[in-house]
């Protein structure tokens, strides 16, 4: 059975994750230079509803049903001086977030009958807070909808530090 996976690159970026095999669907915010497998490559700053509402027709055609999600937020390159005052990116990372919650739940119908979320993530740290803040909202949204989805799909959860 060949696994259909969406890779959902929030910042950073996780080589190790990539494997040869498998028909991939990749979400990024820039051109990706460093990816060199045959893959469908989205670009959206996350912040567009209409640009979410493309790639989930793209996705739903090309990867339905849906066996691995797999969401990159690491390597966030803060200034620590001006990070706790810059109040536009501060609410630009929770309408990503937000925007995220609608995606996936846009994604809910092209989802296979078991589905895997793997989470790449930053390592805490107490001077990245709002990164923090959005990992584990993240994190705790999925808990949610897995105990919403019970009855109808098997959710599981892996978090990689």
């Amino acid at each position: 059975m060949e696994l259909k996976k969406l890779f959902i690159i929030l910042n950073g970026f996780d080589e190790g994750l990539l494997e040869k095999e498998g028909n991939k669907v990749i979400i990024c915010q820039e051109d990706n230079k460093i990816i060199d497998q045959n893959c469908t490559l989205l670009q959206t700053d996350y912040y567009s509803l209409e640009d979410l509402v493309k790639a989930e027709q793209i996705i739903n055609k090309q990867l339905s049903p849906l066996n691995e999600i797999i969401i990159i937020n690491k390597n966030i390159d803060l200034n620590m001086i001006s990070y706790q005052y810059d109040y536009q990116n501060i609410k630009d990372n929770y309408l990503k977030l937000a925007n995220l919650y609608f995606f996936i739940n846009l994604l809910i119908k092209s989802f296979d009958k078991k589905l895997d979320f793997t989470l790449s993530f930053e390592k805490y740290s107490h001077y990245k807070v709002h990164t923090n803040i959005f990992n584990e909202s993240l994190t705790k949204y999925l808990e949610i909808l897995k105990k919403d989805l019970k009855d109808s799909h098997l959710i599981s959860i892996k978090i990689l530090n």
